[in-house]
């Protein structure tokens, strides 16, 4: 059999890289909050299979995510990070198996990148995305970032501690808290920190999932949205509501494939909100 026959007519020669199918994002993001986008990346090609590409996500970045921001006004761009796109097996770097036809979707916080002092107005953000294979960048997309109102800007200040311990908004997130259980209380829709309150309480939480009101998730639209319906089904399958779990991962398949992945996990009993549940329990005991 000849190459062209083996790879396929039409198909392009050489090994396979990566296609940006979107960039997910929201319109205004408050300066010194997480500022949270979401990338999906694909093959190039339907039937190509990629191996141990650096899994980005809410918690950290894996080198793998980079950036350029522009003023909107005048052009100017006042940052411009590329991403390594190294897997680094001894640092024990997350990767991920992208198979032929799938395609990923990462949710990733980028407000690490922003300089100290930048100043609140109108800008083009372009996102990268770098793994073994090659890079892929978004077009330019207009966000706002605004000044913290008198409110924000004093939480800002109570957190800041913990912030500083933790290194990072996705850390923060992703760490036991100190002095006890989050609390959730009504987490609102113009909450900037409402992705991680909300993550954080599923994971750390003094109630069961199997005892958390779904309708804490109303609070996460936007570009949150899609997350929103895989931790609903989280939530379902805490509670051993089978038909209801069907429902999400059959409407995520459809809609939103690029988290496929975390259905997948779900339904094989490897859901990292319960790992994180039983971790907890297992210290406690």
């Amino acid at each position: 059999m000849s190459d062209d026959s083996a790879r396929g007519e039409g198909e392009p020669a050489g090994p396979p890289g990566l296609a940006l199918r979107s960039l997910d994002h929201e319109r205004r993001y408050v300066l010194g909050f997480p500022l949270h986008v979401a990338v999906t990346v694909c093959a190039d090609r339907p039937g190509a299979c990629i191996r141990r590409l650096p899994r980005a996500s809410w918690a950290g970045n894996a080198g793998a995510i980079g950036v350029r921001l522009a003023r909107a006004d005048t052009g100017e761009e006042v940052v411009w990070f590329e991403p390594s796109g190294i897997v680094v097996r001894e640092l024990g770097t997350p990767v991920f198996l992208l198979c032929p036809g799938a395609c990923r979707r990462m949710l990733v916080d980028v407000s690490s990148y922003l300089p100290a002092g930048i100043e609140p107005g109108h800008h083009a953000l372009a996102v990268v995305y770098a793994g073994p294979p090659g890079r892929v960048e978004s077009p330019p997309v207009p966000i706002e970032l605004a000044a913290p109102s008198a409110e924000q800007q004093r939480e800002l200040q109570r957190l800041a501690p913990e912030i500083a311990r933790a290194g990072s908004w996705g850390r923060w997130t992703s760490l036991p808290p100190e002095g006890g259980a989050p609390s959730a209380g009504r987490v609102e829709r113009d909450d900037p920190l409402r992705f991680s309150r909300i993550l954080r309480y599923l994971m750390y939480g003094p109630e069961s999932l199997c005892d958390v009101d779904p309708a804490l998730l109303d609070a996460l639209d936007g570009v949150y949205e899609p997350e929103a319906h895989a931790l609903h089904a989280e939530l379902h399958a805490a509670r051993g509501d089978t038909a209801r779990l069907a429902d999400q991962a059959e409407l995520i398949r459809a809609r939103y494939p690029g988290l496929s992945w975390w259905i997948d996990r779900i339904e094989a009993g490897q859901s990292e909100l319960g790992f994180v549940r039983a971790c907890q329990a297992t210290s406690r005991g």
